[in-house]
């Protein structure tokens, strides 16, 4: 059997702001002497391969997004056409933060994992600017708004390939998968962000199985209780997806090379005002929207009229 390219990948899954738990894990395995030679990501997955590719350590990447607002400083409400927010502020930040520009560019070898919406087929990026292609496998359908690259339409990689094993499987000697995502009882809210993000999350944990069974090491990151979207958690996710992962890699017969190290975060918080659902937030916007659309009219009437 011909010898794989790489010694040792790391598949990294989408799941939102419960991605800080990837962050834990890498801790955790930088301290047992793990790491990848190559990687791939969906979603918020592509988005912790790329800074980490990027020389990030774990810890700065929850600095990075601690205290922002997921539907203010990651995205933002828009008009709705094809999506009901935009990613701009998500792409502004990667653009401002990375290093680098492209994805060939990068120390470690990355894959990010997106969903081509005119040719229904899953994509795999390694070449690229990297800040829309991660932006195109954050870009859950209806929440937000498709990315346009090269004249293609692409959404969340969840769509086909929320635990991407497989763009790492043939390349790899050994392959260690991360996983944020398992589908918790949850009420149902009758409005339309709610639908689509839980609909789209059953669609994620569906697709995970194959790609999971590809895995030497399948490892799931304890999230239960966080949403996608809740920034606010994202420091004891870290801690949470440590502690899962060192669980698991002393089961499979692992040993500590390095000591633990103490990680804590600076203390950031935000103002009570900003602690808004998606559904408040967005709902809001369309008002004040109206507002505006109503002020703007009634002039325009009131000198035709007279």
């Amino acid at each position: 059997m011909a010898t794989k390219k790489y010694a040792l990948g790391i598949a990294f899954s989408g799941g939102g702001a419960k991605g800080a738990a990837h962050c834990g894990a890498l801790q955790a395995l930088h301290e047992y002497g793990l790491r990848p030679d190559i990687v791939s990501g969906t979603s918020a997955g592509a988005l912790v391969a790329t800074l980490y590719s990027s020389g990030f350590s774990p810890k700065q990447m929850v600095e990075l997004f601690q205290g922002l607002n997921f539907f203010k400083d990651v995205v933002m409400p828009a008009v709705p056409k094809s999506g009901l927010f935009a990613s701009r502020p998500l792409m502004d930040l990667l653009q401002k933060n990375l290093p680098y520009t492209r994805l060939e560019e990068l120390p470690i070898p990355t894959m990010v994992v997106a969903s081509d919406l005119d040719h229904g087929v899953p994509k795999v990026f390694s070449k690229g600017e990297i800040a829309p292609r991660v932006v195109a496998s954050c870009s859950i359908p209806v929440l937000f708004r498709p990315v346009n690259i090269n004249g293609v339409h692409y959404v969340d990689g969840g769509a086909f390939k929320n635990l991407p094993v497989s763009a790492l499987r043939d390349k790899c000697e050994t392959v260690i998968a991360l996983n944020l995502n398992h589908l918790e009882d949850g009420k149902f809210k009758d409005n339309l962000i709610s639908v689509a993000s839980r609909s789209f999350m059953m669609m994620m944990v569906s697709n995970i199985a194959a790609d999971a069974d590809q895995a030497d090491i399948f490892i799931e990151l304890d999230t239960s209780g966080c949403t996608a979207y809740d920034m606010s958690k994202i420091e004891s996710l870290f801690f949470r997806g440590y502690d899962s992962t060192v669980k698991v890699l002393e089961e499979n017969g692992y040993h500590r090379v390095f000591p633990k190290e103490k990680i804590v975060f600076p203390k950031k918080k935000l103002l009570p005002e900003e602690w808004k659902s998606p559904e408040e937030l967005f709902r809001s916007t369309v008002e004040k929207g109206a507002a505006v659309l109503k002020s703007i009219k009634n002039p325009i009437k009131k000198k035709s009229d007279a």
